[in-house]
């Protein structure tokens, strides 16, 4: 690979088609074909064709229908359909159902997926609850034959394994992680080895090698073993459900297979650059899609650092395998870095070695997981032997990796400096030899990604003087999070600790100076012990009474780590030593933080240092005024309950 490589017609067409999809993204971002009429809508006529295979869930089936009709009346749009497991349906399928239609809802809490917005990014307009449902008619024989190879394999893993094996393998090889236990799926995180749990390029590139390598025994020619091994590589795909990144190397594949054909000039990045435009043209909204997003970087700094560092990685003997391994995890994960931080708020830093023993050994669970789909009888028995006693030791080193010390860190949500600059300075890294390393562009360009990434982890000017608040929470519990010149605060961490952490790290810190308790019950302190355990937590704060025994046995255990906790009794004007100077203010009843909050119950009022946030019961409001009551700023978050009434 060349640096001329940027320069070439079909790159440039990439790059200005994808900045033409951003600079219009909020019309793309629209949800295609919206309802004709408002929401939620009950007892709906809906037809219209499945479009994915559906994934099991609580109390049914849960899938994406791109309609033909509603009332009888054309109207093509996405809807998200929950349906009973016992409805039948599958991927291709016309169906005609009875359903009721409502909004999908928006983050329960900030940081945390917003349901709304990825369905809207996918061009669905709604959610639909379906009650009569019917199958009106199936696919074509292609789809029918690789949905059946799909449940067939599905049901051999279950058949032949045990049941966190299967639904590993069911993840390696088919995409299918929905069954894997949400400790594994933590495991295979903090491992930095969640890539393998969905069917990706590899899968498709090993099915490719082994049917060419068939044909090549059997006589075949290059050119048939070629086309042949292209369509079986396809057939496999549609069986695993057209996944970003299972379609972005199918594409490369078949870009690669097409100027072998017309004797023209190819290599990794021309083919990786026609799949994303391929892919971008029939869907402009993949552009904003994680799932798309890491696919490509991934590739992208797989295919061209391995093209630009090839000559410098060659190496004999085990130490050169070593080193192969080494630069292509480096390779393939250098870009994701960012990503990860924005969309997991957590960064595994055992990834590159955790994957040099993993991946490979992914290779051999594939090779398990396709000879158990198509093997029976004896055969059958002795890879289901085989392949539980593989796939516990491969479960086991992903438990190992993801147990060392410090094997992932939770991160702040990043700046868009940050990234950019981080971005830069991959470019640079990915591309050295071809700069050469005593040229000043190099050097250039990576001390001009490494400034603005160090710039971008600095505070923004002004951000230490603003106020700002979000209010969320959930039936129970009501809760907030309070930025002020003296600190991050968190009001009742009653939420799930995971939750909350994202919440601290999406507002772009790892750490929080203060927990406020408005009551001892359980449900303002029940996530308190994992949120401790992702960011750090300074100072507890909580109103006087007896405490209850988990509570109590919780705090002294936060001190034992070094965490301050306090009593603050109603109207108290000192604060109790140790909490810091300058923190004086008022306290309109119980506040616990005078510089920072105040709570009011049932107003859901948060006050304090010349700051109001308050949400009105029932009225949907959230508003934050500086001292002179003019309005500085505007946020609320809903959530399912909150204030509400």
């Amino acid at each position: 690979m060349r640096l001329s490589y940027y320069r070439r017609p079909l790159f440039l067409l990439l790059a200005a088609y994808a900045s033409g999809i951003f600079l219009f993204r909020g019309r793309l971002l629209e949800a295609s074909g919206a309802l004709p009429f408002p929401l939620p809508r009950a007892g709906a006529v809906v037809e219209g064709r499945v479009a994915e295979y559906p994934a099991s869930g609580q109390g049914g089936l849960r899938f994406r229908l791109a309609t033909s009709s509603v009332y009888g009346k054309p109207l093509r749009a996405g809807l998200m359909v929950y349906s009973p497991a016992a409805s039948g349906v599958s991927f291709g399928d016309r169906i005609s159902m009875l359903a009721d239609l409502e909004a999908p809802q928006g983050a329960r809490a900030p940081g945390g997926l917003d349901w709304a917005d990825y369905l809207s990014k996918r061009g669905i307009a709604a959610q639909a609850r379906a009650m009569d449902l019917e199958i009106t008619g199936p696919p074509g024989p292609l789809l029918r034959l690789a949905r059946g190879f799909r449940y067939y394999a599905l049901r051999s893993f279950e058949k032949g394994l045990g049941s966190e094996e299967a639904a590993v393998m069911a993840g390696m090889v088919m995409g299918e992680k929905r069954a894997v236990p949400a400790g594994l799926q933590d495991a295979f995180r903090d491992s930095g080895a969640m890539h393998l749990l969905v069917a990706s390029g590899s899968n498709v590139g090993f099915v490719t090698a082994v049917v060419y390598l068939v044909c090549g025994w059997l006589g075949l020619r290059r050119r048939q073993s070629g086309l042949l091994a292209l369509l079986l590589a396809g057939f496999y795909v549609l069986s695993a459900g057209l996944d970003p990144p299972l379609v972005r190397a199918y594409l490369m594949l078949a870009a690669g297979f097409l100027a072998w054909q017309l004797k023209r000039e190819s290599g990794g990045f021309q083919a990786l650059t026609a799949a994303a435009l391929l892919i971008l043209l029939a869907q402009p909204r993949a552009l904003f899609d994680a799932g798309f997003q890491m696919s490509f970087l991934a590739a992208y700094g797989l295919v061209t650092g391995m093209s630009a560092w090839k000559e410098r990685l060659k190496a004999g003997g085990l130490a050169g395998k070593a080193l192969q391994l080494l630069a292509i995890s480096f390779f393939a994960q250098l870009c994701l870095y960012p990503l990860l931080a924005v969309y997991f708020h957590r960064v595994s830093l055992v990834s590159l070695l955790s994957n040099m023993v993993l991946v490979p050994a992914s290779g051999v669970a594939m090779a398990l997981g396709f000879l158990l789909a198509v093997s029976g009888g004896p055969v059958f028995a002795v890879v289901a032997w085989g392949g539980q006693r593989y796939m516990a030791l491969f479960i086991k080193a992903v438990r190992f990796f993801a147990g060392l010390p410090h094997a992932a860190v939770s991160v702040p949500e990043p700046s868009a400096l940050f990234v950019t600059g981080f971005l830069i300075f991959a470019f640079s890294l990915l591309h050295a030899p071809l700069f050469g390393f005593r040229s000043r562009g190099f050097y250039l360009a990576a001390g001009l990604g490494l400034c603005a990434a160090l710039l971008g982890l600095l505070p923004q000017p002004g951000s230490a003087d603003r106020y700002s608040a979000r209010l969320f929470g959930d039936g129970d519990t009501r809760c907030a999070l309070v930025n002020s010149p003296s600190g991050l605060y968190l009001v009742n961490p009653g939420l799930k600790g995971r939750t909350l952490a994202a919440v601290v790290l999406s507002s772009g810190r790892r750490s929080l100076d203060c927990v406020l308790l408005s009551s001892l019950e359980k449900k303002n302190y029940s996530g308190l012990a994992e949120l401790a355990g992702l960011v750090e937590v300074r100072t507890v704060l909580l109103p006087p009474g007896p405490r209850p025994e988990e509570l109590a046995g919780l705090l002294e255990k936060l001190c034992r780590g070094g965490v301050r906790v306090a009593t603050i009794w109603p109207g108290e004007k000192d604060w109790p030593s140790g909490l810091g100077a300058g923190w004086d203010g008022y306290s309109p009843g119980y506040s616990g933080l005078y510089d920072a909050v105040a709570w009011e119950l049932p107003g859901f009022r948060i006050a304090g240092g010349g700051a109001l946030a308050e949400r009105c019961c029932g009225g949907g409001q959230g508003a934050l005024k500086a001292e002179n009551g003019k309005v500085v700023s505007m946020e609320f978050e809903a959530g399912d309950g909150g204030c509400g009434g």
